[in-house]
C-alpha cells in the first residue's frame, strides 16, 4: 500500500517520529556518513544499521532520499502538514525543470506559509561553472512560473531573481527558513553567517531529499541537458 492511500495515518507516523529525542541528530548522520557511502540502502537495512525500529529508518529515509516515481506522491500528500514556519527562501537555475527541482521546491511549499523562489539570472549564470546549453531566464522562469501554477503554488509563491548567490536572503529580515539541496548546503551555513555579520537573525535550515533517476543515480540538469535522463526521471534509452 502506498502512503497517498492513508496519508493521514503517513502524517500522525511521521509527526511522532520527528519528535523522538535525537531524531535530527540522526537524520544528519544518515545525510552525511550512511547516503555518501550508498545511496541505495534499504529501509530494512538501515533499521539494522542505526538499531531502530523501521517506521523511524522509513521517516528517515524518506525525508532524505527519494526515487522519481516517489515525487509526485509527496506533493500529494503535503497538504496534509501544516506550514511550521512564515516565510521561506530557496533558489536555484531551474534549467530543464525536473523531478529534483519539484522535490526542492515542495519542501519549500510544505514548511512555509509563503516562498520567495530565486531563479538565477543569465548574468550570474555567466560565472558560474555549467555544462552544456542553458535556457535563457525568461524561458526558465516561465517554466517555473507554469510548474507552480500546476501544483496549487502561486498564492504561496514570491518569484525573483538572483544576481549574485545569496538573492534577498541576506538583506531581508522576513525569512526564517531556507531550504537547500544536500549539495548546498555549505552555501546555506555562508548565508546565516553573513546575515549574522549584517545584524540579521540567522534562518532554519532544511533540506531536500536527494532524487534518484531510474538508473539509482541523483537526477540533475546537468543529466538531462546531457541527454542521459528525462525530466521525469526516466533514463533515455537509444532507439534501435
Amino acid at each position: 500500500m502506498r502512503i497517498s492511500d492513508c496519508p493521514e495515518l503517513y502524517v500522525v507516523l511521521s509527526t511522532s517520529i520527528r519528535n523522538i529525542p535525537m531524531f535530527r541528530e540522526k537524520r544528519e548522520y544518515v545525510l552525511r556518513k550512511i547516503l555518501q557511502a550508498n545511496l541505495l540502502i534499504t529501509c530494512q537495512e538501515l533499521s539494522m544499521k542505526l538499531g531502530v525500529t523501521e517506521g523511524e529508518a522509513f521517516v528517515l529515509l524518506r525525508d532524505l532520499r527519494l526515487w522519481y516515481y516517489e515525487v509526485e506522491e509527496e506533493i500529494l500528500i503535503s497538504k496534509y502538514f501544516k506550514p511550521k514556519y512564515r516565510f521561506a527562501g530557496v533558489g536555484g537555475t531551474f534549467d530543464n525543470l525536473h523531478i529534483g527541482h519539484l522535490a526542492l521546491l515542495n519542501v519549500a511549499f510544505r514548511l512555509a506559509e509563503k516562498v520567495y523562489v530565486g531563479c538565477v539570472s543569465d548574468e550570474l549564470l555567466k560565472k558560474l561553472d555549467k555544462k552544456g546549453q542553458i535556457a535563457t531566464f525568461e524561458e526558465r522562469k516561465k517554466l517555473l512560473e507554469d510548474t507552480i501554477r500546476k501544483y496549487g503554488w502561486s498564492d504561496k509563491a514570491e518569484i525573483g531573481i538572483l544576481d549574485d548567490p545569496y538573492g534577498p536572503m541576506i538583506t531581508r529580515s522576513d525569512f526564517d527558513l531556507l531550504v537547500v539541496s544536500p549539495f548546498t548546503y555549505s552555501r546555506a551555513i555562508e548565508i546565516n553567517e553573513l546575515r549574522i555579520k549584517k545584524g540579521l537573525s540567522p534562518v532554519s535550515i532544511e533540506t531536500c531529499p536527494v532524487v534518484l533517476a531510474e538508473d539509482g543515480k541523483p537526477i540533475s540538469s546537468t543529466r538531462v541537458r546531457m541527454g542521459e535522463v528525462h525530466p521525469d526521471g526516466r533514463i533515455k534509452r537509444i532507439q534501435i
